[in-house]
């Protein structure tokens, strides 16, 4: 073998090598990097293909869904909570053995029912803001996106232009 043949050899094989270790430490430093709930945002947001939903029905995809959410969680309160609450109180109250008066009934009883009742309304209206604030975060990415993927999509079609 001449020298040159193998200098040849000795070069190329370390540069590959290389190469793959770097795309190796590449794609380890990004999947470290991308943690599980990021990647699966990542799949909701649309990518640049024409085929995909539109900004619209993304949006009401997320209203649809707390919407949903809101009347579950208000019929589940109004239905489960506030009764089972109102007959606790009802009993612990001492109403339901026939010691109280009427002004005892609305004291120790309807009262703190009703503070009970408005304490759990601010808290679902609480939370149902938080929830439709959060919806219209993930329509203001989705709209971002979009808008960035068309931004470097025409972009793209006027450095094309150019180079011709």
């Amino acid at each position: 073998m001449s020298t040159q043949a193998l200098e040849k050899t000795e070069t190329t094989a370390p540069t590959r090598t290389a190469t793959t270790a770097k795309k190796t430490m590449a794609k380890a430093a990004k999947e470290q990097k991308d943690s599980k709930l990021r990647t699966g945002w990542r799949r909701l947001v649309p990518k640049k293909e024409a085929g995909r939903f539109s900004v619209v029905v993304w949006a009401g995809f997320f209203r649809a869904i707390v919407l949903l959410t809101d009347y579950l969680l208000a019929f589940i309160t109004a239905v489960v909570i506030i009764p089972l609450l109102g007959a606790w109180l009802h009993q612990q109250s001492g109403a339901s053995r026939g010691a109280l008066s009427a002004d005892g009934t609305v004291a120790m009883w309807l009262m703190p029912l009703l503070f009970l009742v408005a304490l759990l309304a601010a808290g679902e209206i609480v939370v149902m803001r938080c929830m439709w604030r959060w919806a219209t975060r993930m329509i203001a990415k989705i709209r971002d996106a979009r808008e960035e993927a068309t931004r470097v999509t025409d972009q793209n079609k006027i450095n094309r232009k150019r180079s011709k």
